[in-house]
């Protein structure tokens, strides 16, 4: 008996639902698969599973030593897979979350290029509130800097540094006043990102501080975008967020003098015993995708 096989076979129980399917996914004896449950629960000390000849349920005890068992058979495999793997043989599931602020152009050109460098690996994107690490569903967060995070389960990652500026598209420069100092933003529409506020105040890199004001507030950065495309009004925002825009004409810098202060992007990802490889390819890949010159130690 040991502790691998035993807690695999009570995850396989509950799963199937019954002893006998378990038994049979196993290719064991039904006699043979009790044995092993029977000597996980004497090892620890606790009962897993209450068993009547119609009936299987887990205790408390169970539920939580399932739960658990799941995540860290999980890591096992993946321990086992990343340990032997070589460039190509690199696969299974990256689960990334991104922040809003942390934007989608320059992240789905990494996710490209690590699909085409791993295509065995399954990757899924999820959206991620501000200040959200990674938990069992996900692998690594992509997020500005995160002030409070708890270093001793988490690694913090710096990729690059990004700096907001404003936008607009020629159409709506073309129907309203020049714009050549700060002061005459006032004139002009913003586009906000956002859920309550029709104004709101930022502080630039040169100390000043401006009030923005418009007509259009939404908490989608890809709607945001599609209003300046569109001449709706300015937008503050990354040159990351906006390259393809910038690059097909859609929009052009306005103020080019006036930047808010840099901002660090990193990556949040769990300690975990062993390296996970997938992970340190990903980061490497968008390391490479922003030509990052930020510094190479974590934190």
């Amino acid at each position: 008996m040991d502790w691998i096989t035993c807690t695999k076979s009570f995850v396989t129980v509950i799963q199937h639902g019954s002893l006998s399917q378990a038994a049979k996914h196993l290719e064991i004896s039904n006699s043979a698969l009790s044995k092993r449950l029977s000597w996980l629960e004497q090892q620890l000390g606790v009962q897993l599973l209450k068993r009547t000849t119609r009936h299987l349920s887990m205790t408390e005890a169970g539920d939580t030593f399932f739960q658990r068992s799941l995540m860290l058979l999980d890591q096992w495999q993946q321990l086992l897979t990343e340990t032997t793997a070589t460039n190509s043989d690199i696969h299974g599931n990256l689960r990334i979350g991104s922040s809003l602020t942390a934007g989608d152009q320059f992240l789905i050109q990494a996710i490209t290029t690590f699909s085409h460098l791993y295509p065995k690996v399954n990757i899924a994107l999820h959206s991620a509130t501000f200040g959200q690490l990674p938990d069992l569903n996900l692998d690594i967060i992509i997020s500005p800097k995160i002030d409070d995070f708890n270093s001793a389960s988490y690694i913090a990652t710096p990729l690059f540094e990004t700096q907001a500026r404003f936008y607009a598209s020629p159409d709506y420069l073309e129907q309203h006043d020049p714009l050549l100092l700060p002061e005459q933003l006032s004139q002009h529409n913003c586009l906000l990102l956002g859920s309550n506020h029709h104004q709101q105040d930022y502080v630039f890199d040169n100390g000043s501080v401006l009030r923005l004001q418009g007509n259009f507030l939404t908490a989608n950065p890809a709607a945001l975008l599609a209003s300046a495309e569109a001449g709706m009004g300015l937008i503050l925002t990354s040159p990351d967020h906006v390259q393809h825009a910038l690059n097909s004409g859609l929009l052009i810098p306005v103020l080019p003098q006036l930047t808010l202060p840099k901002q660090t992007i990193f990556a949040y990802y769990p300690k975990l015993h062993y390296q996970h490889e997938k992970t340190k390819r990903f980061i490497d890949v968008i390391k490479q995708s922003t030509n990052n010159t930020s510094p190479k130690s974590s934190i």
